[in-house]
């Protein structure tokens, strides 16, 4: 498992246990789908068909990562999964719930990523959409460049030391 230092998270493995929190986390940062013209019940569909098709799409591409959930005084906040197998390391996926958003803990945990990547000599790498400017404005103010990308996300890079 990936160890990071950190001052006041916690991370550990992700559980099969975890699954509800994810199914959670991942429709706290889907607003787009909530402005479909759907009934409450359609969009729970639509969301859980979407979170099913990520889930099983990270574990298929990347295998290796470490999923991990975000905890403070033993609460789960959030999420973060990277894949250090390759060069460059992969952030796979960073998610906090709502209301951790904008305390730090997003930095918090890039920062701890980039230590440890600095320390082993890797880059990091993400993918950001396009409609997140709040987190593209935090990977801009970490020194993540951009390096390509499409109409829905913009690929981004932190470049080894």
């Amino acid at each position: 498992m990936l160890a990071l230092e950190l001052d006041y998270l916690q991370l550990r493995p992700a559980q099969a246990a975890d699954d509800t929190f994810l199914k959670a986390l991942y429709a706290s940062t889907r607003d787009d789908l909530s402005l479909a013209a759907a009934t409450p019940d359609m969009l729970a569909l639509l969301l859980d068909l979407q979170w099913r098709a990520q889930s099983g799409g990270y574990r298929q591409t990347y295998p290796d990562a470490d999923s991990l959930i975000v905890e403070e005084d033993g609460m789960p906040l959030g999420r973060l999964l990277v894949d250090c197998s390759a060069s460059p390391w992969r952030i796979v996926d960073i998610a906090l719930l709502p209301a951790a958003r904008g305390r730090g803990h997003g930095a918090a945990l890039l920062g701890a990523l980039q230590a440890k990547a600095r320390a082993a000599g890797a880059a990091l790498a993400l993918s950001v959409r396009r409609d997140n400017p709040a987190a593209r404005r935090l990977y801009d103010s970490l020194g993540f460049v951009p390096a390509g990308g499409d109409m829905l996300a913009e690929q981004m890079v932190w470049p080894a030391p």
